[in-house]
């Protein structure tokens, strides 16, 4: 029964919550005073982006920040291979994901846990976050914690062949909650935490990723200079 619930109901359910949510949340404002009308020219809202604390413990967000997203990259292309990989029983592509994975996991646990401590220790930072900065972070955290003890303690990458086929079968609208029924309970309980996050995506500032138009990919530099540069 729970597997059912965990591995063909959730999945479901965050899909159309992921996708809808950012939908709805770009088009609607759902977070400021124009909440709930929606808006083809609507750019989001208030909450959309991140807020800038770059002013405050410079020397630490750069680790924080460089770490976190180059960390998240990595593992969103190591698990990409992983799970074409094990949906179709290339090792190639799963051992690529096994080192490679676990070397992102490890920058990203780093720049992750340092972007909590910078919130946790700095004033300014601290006045700044919000209960949803620490939450996301937690969960961030949880999620890459439980990867990295299934890659150095249980030393499972099996997996693979195993979650491939499931999400395979979860996308071509077949799907089969048996291919996860043995799997071990810390690889269940990660897949289960990343489903809840997904489905909690959109209603957080990480939005922001899926940031439209795309102009600032192609807009120029922004030159920033200390002030007392600007005095000479």
């Amino acid at each position: 029964m729970w597997d059912n619930f965990f591995f063909i109901g959730l999945p479901y359910i965050t899909v159309v919550v992921f996708i809808g949510g950012i939908v709805y949340r770009g088009f609607s404002s759902m977070m400021s005073v124009q909440r709930g009308k929606w808006d083809l020219s609507a750019r989001g809202d208030y909450l959309w982006t991140t807020r800038s604390t770059g002013f405050f413990g410079r020397a630490s967000i750069g680790p924080a920040s460089l770490c976190l997203h180059w960390g998240i990259l990595i593992l969103f292309v190591a698990h990409l291979a992983g799970f074409i990989g094990g949906a179709y029983e290339l090792t190639s592509w799963v051992d690529f994901f096994r080192w490679v994975g676990f070397a992102g996991g490890i920058l990203f646990l780093y720049g992750a846990t340092w972007a909590l401590v910078r919130r946790v220790v700095i004033p300014q930072v601290k006045a700044m976050s919000t209960p949803d900065d620490y939450i996301v972070l937690l969960f961030l955290i949880v999620i890459d914690g439980l990867g990295l003890y299934q890659a150095a303690v249980e030393m499972v990458f099996g997996i693979s062949y195993s979650a491939g086929p499931w999400i395979g079968s979860i996308f071509t609208l077949q799907p089969d909650a048996s291919m996860m029924a043995g799997a071990p309970f810390i690889n269940k309980l990660h897949i289960i935490v990343s489903l809840f996050f997904f489905a909690y995506f959109p209603f957080t500032k990480l939005v922001h990723v899926g940031s439209y138009p795309f102009g600032y990919i192609t807009r120029s530099f922004i030159s920033m200079r200390r002030y007392l540069a600007l005095k000479k």
